[in-house]
């Protein structure tokens, strides 16, 4: 671990900027998102003080809000920050990345999968894989290992991830032979009763959910308490305690896509995640949650780190030229590529995990990884 931080001293005291630099964080830190919100900038924060950079952040709370996330954006664009980084969800990012493309400003997405996120503009990146690839692959986990052919599908109509993630699921899912029933509810949904009573007695062999826990803490509980028994299957929003914590033991066995961590990722990669998470427990000791929201909101950061040592300077244009020719970077979260992508890593590692309600390892909670995959096979 002492090598590691030593490391990132050195590569960032290479580059010795003129003033100290100034960047963005724009997460959902209230609100219905808080929880992984408050994870990712725990990851950024550990990370700075794991590197020793010469960098100021700007911490604004966008509330888990449009308006919120675009306010937040607008800030600094006044402020004239290099780079933001966040927010996580889709529906966040995807307004708060039009603000700051216009305005001239890089943003690195900790976590929003949405495909149409970075086709903003030359500006935008993203620290995550896409949804067309998260659905994809949860669908062939359901066809090839839990031998469904029915499925129905949980979908939050008023939120781009939850409702794009859910269609490239339901479309592979088809495609592979398989027949699907989709189910819409909104935004802080706490009776899903309506729902629920629409698809009794439809058969199923999966369920698949890819809304956000502060929803899914009521659903699932609730479905399990109508009679549901086949497996649900979720998505990276479920990398959540609000999941566990808050629906108890409907959620043992529940089995979800999410970030990669040093359980799933290649050798050298997971020895940089767990000497991160080593650094990472004794910085933020009173961190609740360590999980792919935290390496990746890491990682947003020590790319932005080694963009300003190449570039040499704190120049947007130049940090944007160095960010966008990254080629083979070290993160903690595996190797970063932008160089000849639409600015989304090249190779990205999505995990599959299942939750344990108690723990196995006498815990009120803990999750199994089940294995990885890499978005480049």
């Amino acid at each position: 671990m002492k090598k590691l931080i030593v490391l990132f001293v050195v590569l960032m005291a290479g580059a010795t900027l003129a003033q100290t630099a100034r960047i963005g964080v724009n997460l959902e830190l209230s609100g219905r998102f808080a929880t992984i919100g408050t994870t990712s900038l725990q990851g950024i924060e550990s990370a700075l003080a794991q590197s020793g950079a010469d960098i100021e952040l700007s911490i604004c709370d966008n509330g888990t809000t449009v308006e919120g996330s675009v306010a937040c954006a607008n800030r600094f664009v006044d402020e004239g920050v290099v780079a933001v980084l966040g927010p996580i969800a889709s529906s966040f990012a995807i307004p708060a990345a039009e603000v700051l493309q216009a305005g001239g400003v890089i943003m690195i997405t900790t976590a929003s999968t949405n495909p149409a996120t970075t086709q903003i503009g030359d500006r935008i990146f993203r620290m995550a894989y896409t949804d067309d690839f998260q659905g994809k692959v949860a669908a062939r986990y359901a066809v090839n290992e839990l031998d469904a052919t029915s499925a129905i599908v949980f979908r939050q109509q008023d939120d781009d991830y939850s409702f794009g993630l859910a269609g490239f699921f339901a479309e592979e899912f088809l495609a592979l032979g398989g027949e699907a029933v989709v189910v819409d509810y909104v935004a802080n949904t706490v009776d899903f009763s309506a729902q629920i009573n629409d698809v009794l007695g439809t058969p199923a062999d999966i369920i698949y959910y890819s809304g956000f826990c502060a929803e899914g803490a009521t659903l699932v509980p609730a479905l399990r308490a109508a009679g549901f028994t086949q497996p649900i299957l979720g998505a990276d929003a479920a990398d959540d305690s609000q999941c566990p914590v808050g629906g108890g033991d409907a959620f043992d066995g529940f089995t979800f896509t999410g970030f990669g961590g040093a359980e799933v990722l290649s050798r050298e990669a997971a020895q940089r995640a767990a000497d991160f998470a080593a650094f990472f427990r004794v910085n933020t000791p009173e961190a609740t949650d360590f999980n792919g929201f935290t390496l990746s909101g890491a990682d947003t950061l020590n790319v932005m780190i080694e963009a300003l040592r190449v570039a040499g300077s704190a120049d947007p244009d130049a940090v944007l030229a160095a960010l966008s020719s990254l080629s083979g970077f070290a993160g903690v979260s595996g190797e970063i590529t932008y160089a000849g992508t639409d600015g989304t890593p090249a190779d990205r590692t999505i995990g599959f995990f299942s939750y344990n309600v108690p723990g196995d390892d006498g815990s009120e909670w803990n999750k199994t990884a089940l294995f990885g995959l890499s978005t480049a096979e």
